[in-house]
């Protein structure tokens, strides 16, 4: 009986450091990233805007659905992500999202042409509320690495179609 009583101790003490963990994490990570497409920046933005065909050439999204104010991606483990567009220019271009996953933010991508190309840089930051979330999400989520792939991929959709 004492064993159980010290192992439920233990336990609770454990899971308490745990939350205590996440409360000192920050709430927010942000990942940045850039690169050179060569295409004009309307080629580019006219990619990013066809949220549609995005399942297409992103790994990870299964499907993207329209919704009244913007749409939601559907990733390949079936989280909900919803994003409203802020702005969508050629110099500019700023979206909100929030996940179903617990975490919300933006995503702004500033475009700038250079020589016969664009230079895109991309910054996505996302709040995680939750401590056990902060936790998780420093564990299995580098938000740099994504930004360098999501732009790998348009990089790649843009200068080969």
């Amino acid at each position: 009986m004492r064993f159980l009583v010290w192992t439920g101790v233990a336990l609770l003490v454990l899971a308490g450091l745990v939350v205590l963990v996440g409360w000192l994490l920050p709430a927010t990570r942000e990942g940045r990233a850039e690169t050179v497409i060569a295409a004009p920046p309307a080629r580019i933005v006219a990619v990013i805007a066809d949220v549609a065909a995005q399942p297409g050439w992103r790994d990870g999204i299964a499907a993207v659905e329209r919704t009244g104010d913007g749409w939601v991606e559907v990733t390949a483990r079936g989280e909900r992500i919803s994003f409203v567009t802020e702005e969508m220019g050629e110099t500019r271009i700023r979206l909100r999202f929030a996940s179903d996953a617990g975490y919300s933010g933006s995503w702004e991508a500033v475009l700038v042409p250079e020589g016969d190309g664009t230079r895109i840089a991309v910054v996505e930051r996302a709040g995680v509320p939750s401590p056990l979330g902060r936790i998780l999400a420093r564990l299995f989520f580098d938000p740099e690495a994504f930004a360098t792939t999501y732009l790998a991929a348009l990089k790649a959709r843009v200068e080969g179609s």
